[in-house]
């Protein structure tokens, strides 16, 4: 009786065992995606029917090739010996299979997202990889790409035409008082540099995904670019009856940044703060110098406010919170925000605004300390101080 104790343990746990094998040899068979087994050379020791197919292979030359075989030359792989641990590790990489073109075998490029873990301990070990064929979402979206390119392209020059028109009408009539048809001129030129700031916007949204430079910066005073982004805003603001509170301290360092971006991303803080605050509220635009070198600026209004489940998703472009009061649009002023931010090396997050309401920060990087600022090329730029409390 004693040896049977000592041995059912032993027989349940070699069960388990086997069950386990049994369970992942079943996995890996039939597995919907190609997956192979390698040593820590990259020796292939296994693949499943998938992968034979996928790869256009039999088995015998799939066992006699190193994984890197199967990979487009210009394509590094990672180094298996340092995927430690139990997660895995995921790449986009390129990949040579055969495939039946025109009736004749063909060696194929195609695009792969790979996940790729370490099954058994030791350096010499065994490893996972696990193929995810992606090259059709890859080519529709360089096709989306391509397509938004030459329609922001063609869009620029009709459009540029349209506002040059509408100007040289504004030179006519303004001589002639008709207070009707300059309301109208002045509703149609306003929509016209919407749409040329929306084009402007995709335009460096695709330049800024693509890590481009975000462009020539110089130094500039924080409340000369508040002041650019009102003025396209004021009249929405004096229709509503919404109030623009500032709290810029006079000795706020000036930023190094490039100035009609960052303005363009207080415009859409503005517009967004706009959409979200009801008819005689207020928004508050506030800025102070940070330990690290930045300066820390905040749009804040007493909306809604926005859940922390969407604090993160409003930065993605054409992803918008859906709800019966939200406004309509194409989601993309907080998604060229947040690239424009961090083309400068700050960053932009959401939290609750005293009071209610959501507020935007982000963080510029301050102007070296021998750089002059520009000068304000109309007006003196001056703001009310903070007891006259709003911008009129």
């Amino acid at each position: 009786m004693g040896s049977e104790t000592t041995l059912l343990p032993h027989l349940d746990n070699t069960g388990l065992a086997l069950n386990a094998d049994a369970r992942f040899r079943h996995v890996f068979s039939e597995g919907f995606d190609p997956i192979l087994l390698t040593d820590h050379t990259g020796k292939i020791l296994d693949g499943n029917r998938q992968a034979l197919a996928f790869f256009g292979i039999d088995r015998k030359a799939l066992l006699e090739d190193n994984i890197r075989d199967l990979h487009h030359p210009d394509e590094p792989l990672p180094d298996v010996s340092k995927l430690t641990g139990p997660g895995a590790s995921s790449f986009q990489s390129r990949v040579i299979a055969a495939r039946v073109r025109d009736n004749r075998p063909r060696q194929v490029t195609l695009t792969v997202e790979v996940r790729a873990r370490r099954l058994t301990p030791g350096r010499e070990g065994t490893w996972q990889w696990i193929y995810h064929d992606i090259s059709s979402r890859v080519e529709l979206e360089e096709m989306r790409q391509d397509l938004t390119a030459m329609l922001l392209h063609d869009l620029q020059s009709p459009l540029g035409n349209v506002i040059s028109t509408l100007e040289l009408l504004r030179l006519q009539m303004e001589t002639s008082g008709d207070a009707m048809l300059l309301e109208l001129l002045d509703i149609a030129s306003r929509s016209s540099g919407q749409l040329q700031r929306l084009i402007a916007s995709l335009m460096d949204i695709s330049r800024l995904e693509a890590g481009q430079p975000v462009g020539q910066q110089s130094s500039v005073q924080l409340g000369e670019l508040v002041t650019e982004a009102y003025e396209i805003d004021e009249p929405i603001f004096a229709r509503r009856g919404v109030v623009l509170r500032r709290h810029l301290p006079d000795d706020l360092p000036p930023l190094y940044v490039e100035p009609n971006v960052i303005s363009r991303v207080l415009l859409n803080l503005f517009d967004n703060a706009l959409k979200y605050s009801r008819d005689g509220e207020q928004i508050t635009v506030e800025g102070r110098a940070i330990d690290n070198g930045e300066v820390l600026i905040s749009v804040s209004d007493k909306g809604m406010g926005i859940p922390k489940e969407y604090r993160e998703i409003v930065f993605e472009k054409f992803r918008r919170i859906k709800n019966d009061s939200s406004s309509k649009g194409l989601g993309l002023g907080l998604a060229f925000c947040r690239l424009a931010v961090e083309s400068h090396g700050g960053r932009i997050w959401i939290d609750d605004a005293p009071g209610g309401g959501a507020r935007f920060n982000l963080t510029l990087p301050e102007a070296p300390g021998d750089a002059e600022p520009d000068a304000v090329e109309d007006g003196d730029g001056s703001w009310p101080d903070e007891s006259a409390g709003a911008m009129p």
